[in-house]
């Protein structure tokens, strides 16, 4: 198991903010005020009013310490200061930078927390109530926010109420402050509503659109006539004439949303009359809308996650399969520059927390009785009958992979007389072919080049035949064997690895599972060279969220 994201201090945090220009009036909440607030959600729990693990909006996240205290279920963020997005434990995914920039009518949760910069409260607390969906929004606002107008406007537009349980002040907090602030309950929930379903009573989406569309009776008009396959090329064109990923499809985006809000709105000058006669209803319209807007942003977040293929790449099936689902799940973030560079950190900080456990599955998929090699400490033996029915015996660690292994459970040749799935990798069965291709994608990442070389499907597979698979050597500046498989029809693979990638995959390994403190350690115990333990240990790939031009980005988002 990997250990927790480390957080940086509060003091430290404050001063870099400070000196890179990113602090956006961050006071980070107080432990008692978080208390309270938990105390309030985990009593909606226990009346079965909310979820046991609730879904929660922290609008100014910071470095997401609010998140993490309050729930254990999912965990949005809006946060535009770049080190605070970078300091946020990796499992909080970020849906917006700057606030003021996002639309909150289309962020789906269960609740909403804010503790607004204080310069700004109104604004901040004015658009959370008037958009959210959220059946419950919590505050920590200054006592003042009581004599604020447009807060209490905004409080009767939606049929919310608002209850103060709790006040407090930043004299003795991680950053003080003088300050005194109320903990804001506004529920958007009808007290008759007997529901686990935390959604507000009111439609934000609703009262925006009635407010923005003036249209007696509508027809539902296409955006510009385009399919969906038609745009994709012309935005596949234009990323090929175009410098920069990020510059080019925030402009067509921007373009394209333009062009679908002025179609609807010349709706506005057509004779309400002929419109009826059409039988098409404003509900109508408005739910089309809706709908043009979420694929539109749908359309353009999977383009973005289409040319992320510098992270995507080295990813094993099963990694890159719940990487791109997660990031897919969550299109109806608004597309701009600052919410790509969030999400984008964000796929930076956990394709690094991939490549790691991907590299410890790898490894554990090849154990076998066979197989193992343990360590010089190890004394253990380990009986055949607790080898059985493919499981590995109680108590198995400290070991690693002999350089010659046999795999039993990962498929051989393809056993059927199907002539598709015999040929589509050349009478390789695909639970071996993407094995393969997984130790390949492995190899890679930590120093043995296997990009552009040979992949399974390029030898013909026959029982007790050898292939050999090749990576570029960068010392001797040629090309050297990786590794060579047989296929069996008994489902069996053979695996003779070069003894180098084996020694660099077996250090790994044992870094990622804590057996190895270090070079040294991994030296004594492996009984290997000092020189090639340095050199393995910590040598699988890591990105940082600096290297935006090495991912194919011109400037950072």
């Amino acid at each position: 198991m990997n250990a927790p994201l480390k957080r940086p201090s509060t003091h430290s945090l404050v001063k870099h903010i400070k000196q890179v220009d990113q602090d956006f009036e961050w006071y980070p909440t107080t432990t008692e005020i978080l208390e309270v607030i938990k105390t309030d959600i985990d009593a909606m729990v226990e009346d079965l009013i909310l979820d046991q693990s609730p879904s929660i909006l922290d609008c100014g996240a910071g470095d997401g310490r609010s998140l993490m205290y309050l729930t254990k279920g999912k965990r949005y963020a809006i946060e535009k200061s770049r080190p605070l997005l970078t300091a946020m434990d990796r499992s909080i995914f970020i849906i917006g930078a700057d606030f003021h920039q996002q639309t909150l009518m289309d962020k789906v949760t269960s609740l909403c927390f804010s503790n607004p910069p204080f310069s700004e409260f109104v604004a901040w607390s004015t658009k959370i109530i008037k958009e959210t969906r959220a059946g419950y929004v919590y505050l920590v606002i200054p006592e003042r926010w009581k004599k604020s107008d447009d807060i209490q406007n905004a409080l009767e537009l939606r049929s919310a109420e608002a209850e103060i349980i709790g006040t407090f002040d930043f004299y003795s907090a991680d950053r003080a402050a003088r300050a005194k602030a109320d903990i804001v309950k506004v529920s958007l929930v009808s007290k008759r509503r007997y529901s686990r379903e935390a959604s507000a009573d009111t439609d934000p989406f609703k009262m925006w659109f009635n407010e923005n569309f003036k249209i007696d009776t509508s027809s539902t008009p296409e955006s510009n006539g385009e399919s969906t396959t038609t745009k994709k090329e012309k935005i596949a064109q234009e990323l090929v004439n175009g410098n920069d990923i990020v510059t080019t499809l925030t402009q067509l985006y921007d373009r394209d949303l333009e062009h679908l809000i002025n179609n609807y709105k010349a709706l506005e000058l057509l004779d309400p009359s002929l419109l009826r006669e059409l039988d098409v209803s404003f509900n109508s319209l408005r739910e089309a809308f809706q709908g043009k807007i979420k694929g539109l942003k749908n359309l353009y977040w999977n383009e973005l996650f289409n040319n992320l293929t510098k992270i995507t790449d080295k990813l094993t099936k099963g990694s890159r399969e719940n990487m791109l689902n997660t990031l897919t799940a969550r299109t109806d973030v608004d597309f701009n520059n600052d919410n790509i560079y969030a999400v984008v950190i964000w796929v930076i900080k956990n394709a690094n927390v991939y490549y790691d456990n991907q590299l410890i599955n790898l490894v554990e998929r090849m154990v076998e009785k066979a197989n193992v090699v343990l360590y010089k400490s190890n004394q253990r033996t380990f009986l055949d009958e607790q080898w059985r029915y493919y499981r590995h015996p109680e108590g198995l660690e400290q070991y690693s992979l002999d350089y010659r292994i046999i795999l039993e459970r990962v498929g051989g040749l393809a056993s059927t007389e199907w002539i598709g799935e015999y040929s589509r990798h050349n009478g390789l069965k695909e639970s071996a072919y993407y094995f393969i291709m997984d130790i390949l994608t492995v190899a890679t990442n930590i120093g043995f080049d296997t990009s552009n070389r040979t992949t399974p499907s390029d030898f013909q597979w026959e029982s007790n035949k050898g292939h050999d698979f090749y990576c570029y050597d960068y010392t001797k500046q040629k090309e050297v064997i990786l590794m060579s498989v047989k296929a069996f029809k008994n489902g069996n693979l053979h695996v003779k690895f070069a003894p180098k990638f084996i020694m660099r995959l077996n250090v790994e390994f044992g870094r990622l599972k804590s057996w190895l403190k270090n070079y040294q350690h991994a030296a004594d115990e492996m009984g290997i060279e000092i020189t090639d333990a340095m050199e393995s240990f910590n040598s699988n790939l890591k990105l940082s969220s600096d290297n935006f031009v090495k991912l194919g980005f011109m400037q950072a988002a």
